[in-house]
Parts: C-alpha cells; sequence; structure tokens
C-alpha cells in the first residue's frame, strides 16, 4: 500500500443494512407461507362443497398473493445474507495514487490508477426511493486491465462520492 501514497478517506460498506433486509425478507417469507396454506384451508372450509361461479373467492385471492411475495421475498432474502455474510468487513480505502478494495478474511485488491481500464457508473441515484434502499438504483463498476472488478453501490455509504474521485483521477489517462 505504500505505492500508493497517503490514505485520503475510507469507505466501509453497509452490511447491517443487507443482513437486515435478509433477515426481514426471509421472517416475511416464513409468515406469509403458512398464512397462504391458511387461506387456502380456509377456502376448501368455506366453499369446498358448494359449486361457485368462480373458484377465485377471496382466500383464494389472499392465498395466491401470500405465496406469490414468498416467491419473490426467499430469492432476495437468501441473496443479500450471502452478500451480507461475505462482505463482512468489506470497505474501500481511497489513496492518492488508487485505492485498495478490503474484503473479509484479509483479500485486499490494490487498484493503482494506472491500472484502472473502466469506470462505469450506470442507474439513478435515488436517495429515500425503494431502490436506493435496496441497493438497486446505482452502481459503479471499477475494472482494472487485469479483468478485476470491484462494485460499488448505495450499499456503500459515500458511494457517489467515491466514484466520482475514481473517475476524476483515471478521466485524463482513459480519454
Amino acid at each position: 500500500m505504500a505505492d500508493l501514497g497517503p490514505l485520503v478517506q475510507s469507505y466501509p460498506s453497509d452490511n447491517a443494512r443487507r443482513l437486515r433486509q435478509a433477515v426481514l425478507c426471509l421472517v416475511a417469507t416464513a409468515g406469509l407461507v403458512p398464512l397462504g396454506l391458511l387461506m387456502v384451508k380456509l377456502d376448501e372450509y368455506l366453499y369446498g362443497n358448494t359449486p361457485a361461479e368462480t373458484s377465485m373467492t377471496a382466500p383464494v385471492w389472499i392465498g395466491s398473493a401470500c405465496f406469490g411475495l414468498s416467491v419473490l421475498f426467499l430469492p432476495y432474502g437468501l441473496r443479500r445474507l450471502v452478500q451480507g455474510l461475505r462482505h463482512r468487513g468489506e470497505r474501500i480505502n481511497l489513496h492518492a495514487g488508487g485505492f485498495v478494495h478490503h474484503r473479509n478474511a484479509g483479500d485486499r485488491t490494490e487498484f493503482p490508477w494506472s491500472d484502472v481500464a473502466v469506470v462505469d457508473a450506470r442507474g439513478n441515484w435515488q436517495p429515500g426511493k425503494l431502490g436506493h434502499r435496496i441497493g438497486i438504483d446505482w452502481r459503479c463498476v471499477v475494472k482494472r486491465n487485469d479483468g478485476r472488478k470491484v462494485v460499488v453501490n448505495a450499499f456503500f455509504p459515500g458511494a457517489r462520492e467515491l466514484a466520482d474521485r475514481i473517475a476524476r483521477a483515471v478521466a485524463p489517462r482513459l480519454r
């Protein structure tokens, strides 16, 4: 790290937010599946022996909605759980001559400004909106010449500032 110069600023990732989202989604799934089953049984109990004009009664609608939401929440919650566990202690240290991406288990990747090949920021930064809260509204991919990359998104407090600093530092060379 000595060749990257002095430390300018550190940007730790907000893994607590990832893990909170994971737990919330998994708990919601654990509640929605039994509720959906209960609604199906309630429909059988209320309407099971009587002919109906339509099979889409209120309990069936509610049960279907519960199952549909659980199908969305389960993979999202599992993904955030895996990310939260894999990215514990993740941070990016910005130095005068580049940055270092620190991951858990002591893994680190140095990105000297001369090795940065691509800085690709996409999306619309929308603080306060749902997409921002779940980290999907904006992201910046920084790639080295050898193909290694780091993704900076809303799970890094100060992500926009970090991406702007990286883009300004490598802009003269990438032109």
